[in-house]
């Protein structure tokens, strides 16, 4: 991605300042060179982002849609609010959509389906949806791409990089991410979003997941008639689950459902749904429940799964040592960890999930505060533990509406032992040792080559030691500030002896004119300069950064004049 701007770009890069200025975030635009008033708000900080990225539209929309599900990104005040943005684009015109489709199936609309309704279902700022029927009589649900959304994502996308870049360092940003790094996971969701096709195979990967559980329904996909802008569905009728009511006995089914579907996506086939909130889920006839919209899914590896298995089951058995081990080595650190802290810090967390009833729990969700706690410990876990974390808080949400004085952990504790049992289990103990054995032999057979190679290495000079102490870049700093104030003194002072010896020799020169008195006067302001330097280095050496100024100058510089290249 490019991280110029085009001067087109120019317009909306001061309407997104002026916004942001309008809902009290003046400071970012004046980073970007933007200076603008800033209006007062007494809205908290979270609600502030919310509104404006709604004012922004539907690009910074699907960015915070987006962001709604990364506790690893964003505090949960932030997240809370974010999960509340709701797209209010306006519909596309018929004639537009019946272009595009037919455009995408390569035949009129008439010959793909018998009836194609005008008014759509539901509009969103990537797509809307409209209800049709095919020839053979099945109602089905066609989703249709937003014509040119493309184009304007990509040019929001393009601003959105050169904004990350210009704030990056100048912001201090919750989370492990810099704000390039966030745009660039934005990205990475927004394509996959944006490919129908992927969401088609998701839905049929999940179809065939889910055929061995009753109760369990994902709609048909009709693959003749997708395309990378336009997904064909079976249409379902139902109630949506937000709508069921609390404590009934449908509601009960229905959550039990969804907690055994959820065990299956996690640790049976390693492949869930990422937004499972109620209203993606609708509660057909007998309690039955089926998942609709399939843009969001994530995969978990068999070491991830694993990963869960110890956590899942830490967490039911009370076991806050292997909750936190677990953690620890699922993620990134790049410096130490105070592993017992972290330990009391999860065991702290669980105690108020044993033995408590799901409305006494906080609305968050148990997986999404241990991601909470982990970042505080800078352990950076993969993408797919924040989206399980975030997708698991929606299930809590769910559970604690329709099962109010339910114990969660009692109720979950019998999918917890069939974990364990089948985790420990003779197949899986056998695969096990299997695959240390395999592991084992080919250590051992590389053993002789590697040793050869050290032995070459060493006798041939190769091999290098470097050995690293915390305080040393701190001292070589010390050191090398010391060698400039030196230096800056000495040449000070001999500029200050030559100018004062040639002030003294005041005499005209062959021509009539004082040369070497007014050369003095100038080695004097030279001298009287660098003794300025010296005391400015020696007040403020610790925030002079003369690499970062130049980078903050190149990306002003790029931003208004851009890649001139061909």
């Amino acid at each position: 991605m490019s991280t110029h701007i085009s001067v087109s770009d120019l317009p909306r890069v001061r309407d997104v300042a002026l916004t942001l200025a309008g809902h009290g975030f003046g400071e970012l635009a004046r980073i970007v060179g933007i200076d603008t008033a800033t209006s007062a708000s007494k809205e908290p900080m979270a609600r502030r982002v919310r509104l404006a990225l709604a004012d922004l539209g539907p690009t910074f929309i699907k960015l915070g849609q987006v962001l709604s599900v990364r506790p690893d990104i964003l505090p949960a005040a932030v997240l809370a609010e974010l999960s509340e943005l709701q797209d209010n684009a306006p519909r596309v015109p018929f004639e537009h959509v019946r272009t595009l489709v037919e455009a995408e199936l390569g035949r009129p609309l008439a010959e793909a389906f018998a009836r194609f309704d005008e008014e759509p279902m539901a509009s969103a700022s990537i797509a809307q949806v409209h209800a049709a029927r095919l020839h053979d009589g099945r109602e089905v649900a066609v989703k249709v791409q937003r014509p040119g959304i493309q184009a304007v994502l990509q040019s929001d996308l393009h601003i959105l990089y050169t904004l990350a870049r210009l704030i990056e360092g100048q912001v201090q940003v919750p989370g492990l991410y810099t704000p390039v790094e966030i745009v660039q996971e934005f990205e990475l969701a927004v394509q996959v979003e944006l490919d129908f096709l992927q969401e088609a195979r998701a839905a049929q990967r999940f179809r065939k997941n889910h055929q061995p559980i009753e109760g369990v329904v994902i709609p048909e996909v009709y693959v003749e008639l997708c395309t990378r802008r336009v997904l064909v569905m079976e249409k379902m009728v139902g109630q949506k689950l937000k709508d069921v009511v609390g404590g009934s006995e449908e509601g009960r089914t229905a959550m039990r459902k969804l907690i055994e579907s959820w065990y299956y996506q996690l640790f049976e086939h390693g492949f869930f749904h990422g937004d499972p909130h109620p209203g993606n889920i609708l509660v057909l006839e007998g309690g039955r429940i089926c998942f609709l919209d399939f843009g969001l899914t994530g995969t978990l590896t068999a070491q991830m799964q694993d990963v869960m298995t110890d956590i899942f089951a830490g967490l039911v058995f009370r076991d806050a040592e292997s909750v936190a081990m677990a953690v620890y080595r699922a993620g990134a650190t790049a410096e130490r960890v105070d592993l017992k802290a972290f330990r009391n810090e999860i065991e702290r967390l669980m105690a108020k999930y044993h033995g408590a009833s799901l409305s006494d729990l906080s609305s968050r969700g148990s997986l999404m505060e241990f991601i909470e706690v982990a970042t505080r410990y800078r352990i950076q876990l993969p993408r797919e533990f924040a989206v399980v974390a975030r997708a698991g808080s929606l299930v809590d949400g769910v559970a604690k509406r329709l099962l109010p004085d339910t114990d969660i952990i009692e109720e979950v504790r019998p999918w917890a032992q069939r974990l364990v049992t089948r985790r420990f289990g003779p197949e899986r103990l056998g695969a096990d040792t299997l695959r240390v054995l395999q592991h084992a032999q080919t250590a051992f057979r590389d053993l002789p080559t590697q040793a050869n190679q050290l032995l070459n290495d060493l006798e041939r000079g190769r091999v290098s030691i470097t050995a690293r102490d915390p305080d040393a870049e701190e001292l070589r700093l010390e050191i090398r500030h010391a060698a400039v104030r030196i230096s800056l003194a000495l040449c000070a002072l001999a500029l200050a002896v030559s100018g004062t010896i040639l002030i003294a020799t005041w005499a005209p020169s062959p021509w009539g004119v004082p040369v070497w008195p007014f050369f003095g006067f100038g080695i004097g302001l030279v001298a009287l300069g660098m003794f300025f330097g010296l005391v400015m280095h020696w007040l403020f050496a610790a925030r002079i950064h003369p690499r970062e100024w130049y980078r903050r100058l190149v990306a002003v510089f790029r931003f208004f004049v851009g890649d001139r290249g061909p």
